[in-house]
């Protein structure tokens, strides 16, 4: 579902709305919907101890509204395949953060992860050619800042998830990022003629459904493996593009494709053989 992002974003640029705009009607609807849903089958759910709002509105704030906000900025300015790829230095994010806020001690796997990763983004972005790059520095930085704020949702949703469900964690989570994006947009925006029937698939599929699923996965999978089996996100992303937008993409794009995955692979693998942790202990 996440890998069709970019292919109803499209649409909703083409139809005029802005990257925030599209943040803002994706994250109040898919909150607004699943509070709804559970007001009328499962009120428990929507309790949470008051020393728990930071982390829910850290969640939000950072992994909600300045996730889609510069993942969609990314979208805009470059391509659907190489926003996801360069979304997909995720796992390189992790273990940069782990060595520097956590303290866990980088390895050769680790470096070699992060230098794949690196290597991946290059090639897809085209810095080895000048006169061929294929991102703005705008649309680069965006879709890294993507890659860090997604690399930080698993870690607030593995911490949230010790106390609280996967509903009670989506819920909270996007009711902060919601609120967060309706402050900076200054309130709901109007939805173009041509922008609803993406705007409704974008809310109900890539978001609702996708986000409760991979939190609900959370539960028995640990964050290196749901890193290893997201890798689909990109190569679904690249073959929409390509197919279905017409967008390009060659064989340095998808050798840096191989590269980022490669990378989570890698760290993933590391964390599957019990090498290292990247859960949160608390």
């Amino acid at each position: 579902m996440w890998g069709t992002i970019g292919l109803a974003a499209r649409s909703l640029f083409a139809a005029g709305l802005t990257p925030l705009e599209a943040a803002v009607w994706r994250a109040a609807a898919a909150f607004a919907l699943l509070f709804v849903f559970a007001l009328a089958t499962n009120r428990p759910a929507l309790r949470v101890a008051r020393r728990d709002l930071p982390l829910f509105a850290a969640y939000g704030a950072i992994s909600v509204a300045g996730y889609m906000t510069v993942y969609f900025a990314a979208i805009r300015a470059t391509t659907v395949a190489t926003a996801a790829v360069l979304l997909y230095t995720a796992p390189a994010w992790v273990v940069i953060l782990a060595r520097l806020f956590l303290s866990e001690r980088m390895t050769p796997m680790k470096y070699a992860a992060v230098a794949l990763a690196c290597a991946g983004c290059a090639l897809v972005v085209g810095v080895f050619g000048p006169d061929t790059m294929r991102v703005t520095p705008a649309g680069l930085a965006a879709g890294l800042g993507a890659g860090l704020t997604y690399a930080l949702y698993s870690i607030f949703g593995k911490t949230a998830l010790r106390r609280y469900s996967p509903l009670t964690t989506v819920i909270y989570a996007l009711g902060f990022g919601a609120l967060c994006l309706l402050v900076f947009a200054g309130g709901l925006p109007r939805i173009p003629a041509g922008g609803v029937a993406p705007l409704l698939y974008l809310i109900a599929g890539p978001t609702t459904a996708a986000y409760l699923l991979y939190i609900t996965g959370l539960q028995w999978v640990e964050v290196g493996r749901a890193s290893i089996i997201a890798t689909i996100e990109p190569l679904v992303a690249a073959i929409g593009g390509a197919l279905i937008l017409h967008e390009p993409f060659g064989l340095s794009q998808w050798v840096g494709t191989v590269f980022v995955i490669g990378g989570v692979i890698v760290v993933g693998g590391e964390r599957l053989l019990g090498v290292n942790d990247y859960d949160v202990r608390g």
